[in-house]
């Protein structure tokens, strides 16, 4: 398969940096199996901007994490539809979940043959108070994880399921407390509940490699919803370690289910995030775009 005119954006910031050590590795292997041009961001929001730019281009390929990600399916979704470049990606970042859920290897020789030799495959895209999002949204206790995670990254330096996995331990010891929210799901009726987590996810796994959501499809026009009632900090610690196996959706205080719609209202702000991006608002309105973009993936 011939990728066409293809855009290469390189976060050099990923990986605590260790991204711009891959810049010539990435470009002898890209070599003239993909005829490319690479641009390298400079801070946040440029991977965005540049994607949104890129009108000229069949494909553009994020090399970073998910935030890398994140930023560039932002961009191309500003693009009109049938206009729009397929999206592919060289994973290089600490989480790395929306590589996951495509299906792409960690390893970045291997990503690079399937990103030359791959097919595209429409995938479904969240969008959140405005802002589209590959893979996971999760409010409530994952929220502060999140937070903890990022501030792990940059002090202690770590990445993958441990960043994510001591984070958890901090907020489990630190700050486990549920959320009262008010809760719709396809513009049905409204109901109050109490809540620990709730995760609206396009793919399996979020945090690292938690697969919260075990069950999902990527292109089934459905978010997989999982909801946690609140656990004392011993029940919590029993759990760990079969959400991050995926297999907690069985258990009494787990709540499965699958819809097109979310909206979660708090009546004080509460934390979210959005493929790792945190956030802070008191209302989210969550809602899937069936088979919104064109992605590389390995060929099956």
């Amino acid at each position: 398969m011939s990728l066409g005119r293809t855009l290469v954006i390189i976060n050099p910031a990923a990986r605590h940096g260790k991204t711009a050590e891959l810049v010539p590795v990435i470009e002898k292997l890209l070599g003239s199996m993909v005829v490319h041009d690479t641009v390298q961001t400079e801070r946040p929001g440029d991977a965005e901007r540049l994607a949104a730019a890129a009108t000229d281009y069949d494909v553009v390929v994020a090399v970073g994490g998910d935030g890398t990600a994140h930023e560039v399916l932002n961009g191309l979704m500003r693009i009109p539809a049938d206009s729009r470049p397929a999206f592919g990606l060289l994973p290089t970042g600490s989480g790395n979940d929306t590589r996951r859920t495509l299906g792409i290897s960690t390893d970045l020789s291997q990503a690079v043959l399937e990103l030359a030799a791959g097919e595209r495959r429409h995938f479904d895209v969240g969008l959140c108070n405005g802002t589209y999002f590959n893979n996971s949204f999760a409010a409530g206790l994952d929220a502060k994880v999140t937070a903890k995670a990022v501030e792990y990254k940059v002090t202690k330096k770590r990445d993958g399921l441990w960043l994510y996995l001591t984070a958890v331990l901090h907020v489990l010891f630190n700050d486990l407390g549920s959320f009262p929210i008010r809760l719709t799901f396809d513009a049905g009726a409204t109901e109050t509940v109490d809540t620990l987590i709730i995760a609206a996810n396009i793919g399996k796994t979020y945090g690292g490699g938690f697969f919260i959501t075990p069950d999902a499809v990527a292109d089934d026009g459905l978010f997989d919803v999982c909801m946690i009632d609140p656990l004392d900090l011993p029940g919590a610690l029993m759990r760990l370690p079969f959400v991050i196996a995926g297999k907690h959706t069985g258990m009494r205080p787990v709540h499965m289910s699958r819809h097109t719609s979310v909206v979660i209202e708090c009546d004080a702000p509460l934390p979210a995030q959005i493929d790792g991006e945190v956030l802070l608002e008191k209302r989210y309105e969550i809602s899937i775009v069936p088979s919104a973009i064109e992605c590389i993936v390995p060929r099956a």
